[in-house]
């Protein structure tokens, strides 16, 4: 079991422990200055989930007239599969809902099931496929949509 873990919005200077978790994370991972140009360009926002010692995930979003994209979310490696991305994710879906009353989309690789049963729990429903929309390795991408919930009357 890991240390606590602290979900915060984050801005620039997370930057680097964002792309040192992306090398651990992704195939083609972003460097420090495409995380960077992303924060800068006022439509993205990054959130860490930090232990006393390091990041260990992470969730980029861009937000534009509305609608939110969920550009990325990561998890260590070592630690996956104890809860670290569920708390991230329902922490910036709850950051966004305002924000983004038409709802957050995604795409993700069509074999990674565990992402995909994330979202499902958590909202999201599958209402499209991309063929061939990944490299390293080729693969289709499964497109998913969260709406919010419906303010009480």
């Amino acid at each position: 079991m890991i240390a606590p873990v602290m979900i915060r919005e984050a801005g620039a200077e997370a930057c680097p422990a964002v792309a040192t978790l992306e090398s651990a994370c992704f195939d083609v991972p972003w460097s420090i200055t495409a995380v960077r140009s992303l924060l800068d360009d006022g439509l993205t926002r990054v959130w860490e989930a930090r232990t006393s010692q390091a990041t260990v995930g992470a969730a980029i979003l861009r937000i534009v007239a509305g609608e939110g994209e969920l550009l990325r979310i990561a998890v260590h490696p070592d630690l996956r599969r104890q809860g670290i991305g569920r708390v991230l994710l329902r922490a910036v879906l709850s950051a966004v809902a305002d924000a983004c009353p038409l709802g957050v989309y995604l795409e993700v690789r069509a074999s990674n099931i565990a992402a995909r049963h994330l979202y499902a729990r958590e909202g999201f429903a599958e209402n499209g496929r991309r063929k061939g929309y990944y490299d390293a390795p080729p693969e289709d991408a499964i497109l998913m949509h969260w709406r919010p919930a419906a303010p009480a009357s």
